[in-house]
């Protein structure tokens, strides 16, 4: 079983989503980039584009974010957007 980390995905008007994941791939200002457990502590803008998560399972989810930021640190996975559909 791969390790899991914590991943929330929030905008200002709500909490899209909180939960247990797997990995999850971001739209960075570099590039895409990927995220798994233990990830060495980050913050980066992101892009618009799309974001994926693959759940503590094997079920994966995918969002359409406008832009914002994201940060890892002690197992915890925050995506900070303006928007999220």
């Amino acid at each position: 079983m791969a390790g899991t980390f914590e991943l929330s995905i929030l905008t200002p008007e709500q909490a899209v989503f909180e939960g247990t994941v797997e990995y999850v791939e971001a739209p960075g200002s570099e590039g895409y980039f990927g995220v798994l457990a233990n990830h060495a502590a980050l913050i980066t803008a992101l892009t618009a584009g799309s974001l994926k998560a693959r759940l503590a399972g094997g079920a994966e989810e995918k969002w359409q974010v406008s832009g914002g930021f994201f940060e890892v640190s002690n197992n915890k996975a925050t995506v900070l957007a303006d928007d999220v559909k």
